[in-house]
């Protein structure tokens, strides 16, 4: 069979079964080419897409695909020949063992009750879609199936900590739902459309694999499309940016939006800009249609937070709702790094282990750094600081240009803002004498010893949006590279990581840095509560800091 034996060249081999295991292709890409780690994501993907036209490739990652699917099926043929085999030997240890018929019965009994719940055997061609969702989702989501199996319409909550696979039930859910229903669509939205490409696309891809139809499918990015190739079904993906602009979105005819799911709920600005969105694509389905509303977050750190409040209502009203974390989920479906990393956050940071990995609200206010204070960092401070990141935000217009200087005690998982210089309608020819002048000066003590040394060639991670800027910089010798933006590096992801330090101790002397990171906060609600949006305003010293910390986010070892 074509695509059975493995690949001769083994980073191949190790590509397909990543990609079979429901990899992304960037995903894959890195395990298997770790240096490709400092590529543009758009390169990444280029290679994997070359990779995947290869025939070889492309045959085994869809043999392998399939072998994974066939886990998931289930059908009336099996369970007979499991009946029949389980009778055979129950009369034997009945005549031999004297066994109760009582228990035969029962084994006939239930599988009788699994018979008459499974569809009737059709000709190959029409082979009955049924998936067996013991096998696909962690127990924690197992009553939400069996309200979602009576094809009811409900609104569903999932939410808990990393790694807790909620976003991989509801995909599975909602492929499933397509599959069994050629009448239905899904629309599905998270607040920024930039986030959409690497999450929910990318999660519903999984999902597709999963469950063995993603032949069924034609998956395009430009635009964010998902389209069943027979039936016109679609999945629309979109944005929450304007949720005024879900107005236009329509399902194709013969079909409506059954399946809705807001994902990274709490980014939005409350219920009544999810409203907004339900009533955009709730409509041209006939009396009788049902819809199936799913939301699913990770728990803001703040207990002020209106998803964490409407949590706390669904409890108090009796609503069920759904909430994991890792350790509910079988463990051959997580990472052992998972694993580790929790464990050692969890010996240095409880707190922040039970935010991040157990899904716990674990602050107050609207705060996004509540753990962050202005004060002198001595010379003995700095002196213990072996490694030194800059950061640069370029500014725009009338935005501030800036420049960071970072230190990190990883012992103490402390994170120091040593240096800053800022300004506004600077040239890329100004700034750059700036910076050259100052990382290529000592830092002496009262009595004229060096506490930090001159690093004139050390790398300054840069706002890759403006490479013209930094090619105009790396022209004067300055060692200028564009910052990652995508993954662990996007702004969700990378202010969590540095909300996760023990503390951030600003330099009085850094005075942007001063004014903007105590002091920045959630967007609020119209209601005056907290959302889980960061603000894109007043954050030009937090954009450097983040920029600046690239290398340590990407260090396994920085917890």
């Amino acid at each position: 069979m074509l695509g059975k034996d493995p690949l001769k060249n083994d980073r191949y081999e190790k590509y397909c079964l990543l990609r079979a295991a429901g990899k992304t292709r960037q995903q894959a890409m890195y395990e298997v080419y770790p240096s490709r780690r400092n590529w543009k994501p758009a390169s990444v993907d280029n290679k994997a897409y070359a990779l995947e036209k290869l025939g070889d490739v492309q045959a085994r990652i869809l043999y392998l695909k399939n072998q994974i699917a066939k886990e998931a099926i289930i059908s009336k043929s099996d369970v007979l020949a499991g009946m029949s085999e389980t009778f055979q030997e129950s009369r034997k240890v009945i005549k031999h063992e004297g066994i109760s018929r009582d228990a035969i019965q029962g084994v006939a009994a239930l599988g009788k009750t699994l018979l008459d719940a499974l569809p009737d055997e059709v000709p190959d061609e029409q082979i009955a879609y049924v998936r067996d969702f013991g096998v696909l989702i962690a127990e924690p989501f197992f009553a939400a199936h069996r309200v979602i199996a009576k094809d009811q319409s409900g609104e569903f909550w999932f939410y808990g900590g990393r790694a807790s696979t909620k976003s991989s039930c509801i995909s599975l859910e909602i492929v499933d739902g397509l599959m069994k229903h050629p009448e239905r669509s899904a629309f599905i939205t998270v607040k920024r459309k930039a986030d959409i490409r690497e999450g929910v696309y990318e999660q519903m891809l999984w999902a597709l694999r999963k469950h063995g139809v993603e032949d069924v499918w034609d998956c395009t990015v430009s635009p964010l499309r998902m389209r069943n190739k027979a039936t016109g079904q679609v999945i629309i993906f979109r944005g929450g940016d304007n949720t005024e602009k879900t107005k236009s979105v329509k399902a194709p005819d013969g079909t409506y939006f059954a399946y809705t799911w807001v994902e990274e709920a709490d980014q939005f600005a409350g219920m009544n800009e999810i409203r907004t969105i339900y009533q955009s694509v709730t409509r041209d389905a006939g009396p009788d249609a049902v819809y199936f509303r799913f939301h699913s977050f990770n728990p803001p750190r703040s207990r002020a937070s209106w998803a964490n409040k409407k949590i706390a209502e669904l409890i108090a009203s009796g609503t069920p709702v759904y909430k994991a974390n890792y350790n509910d989920v079988p463990p051959e479906w997580v990472p052992a790094q998972i694993y580790e990393d929790a464990q050692a956050l969890k010996a240095v940071d409880e707190e922040s282990y039970l935010h991040e990995y157990m899904g716990e609200p674990v602050g107050f206010g609207a705060e996004v750094f509540s753990r962050c204070e202005v004060r002198p960092i001595t010379f003995d401070e700095r002196r213990e600081l072996e490694h030194h990141y800059y950061g640069v935000d370029w500014g725009f217009s009338q935005d501030p240009w800036v420049w960071l200087k970072v230190g990190y005690d990883a012992k103490k998982r402390t994170l120091y803002i040593l240096d800053e210089m800022s300004g506004k309608g600077l040239s890329n020819e100004q700034t750059a004498g700036m910076v050259t002048e100052r990382m290529g000066a000592e830092l002496l003590d009262d009595d004229g010893k060096t506490v930090e040394d001159a690093e004139p060639f050390a790398y300054v991670m840069c706002d890759g949006a403006e490479p013209k800027s930094i090619a105009s910089w790396r022209e004067e010798g300055i060692e200028a590279l564009a910052a990652p933006k995508q993954g662990a590096h996007n702004v969700r992801n990378s202010i969590r990581w540095l909300q996760e330090r023990t503390k951030i101790v600003i330099d009085p002397a850094c005075t942007l840095a001063a004014a903007e990171i105590p002091a920045y906060q959630y967007e609020m609600t119209k209601d005056g509560e907290v959302t889980g949006l960061l603000p894109d305003k007043d954050n030009h010293a937090i954009d450097a800091l983040r920029y600046a910390c690239s290398t340590l986010i990407d260090d396994r070892q920085m917890i």
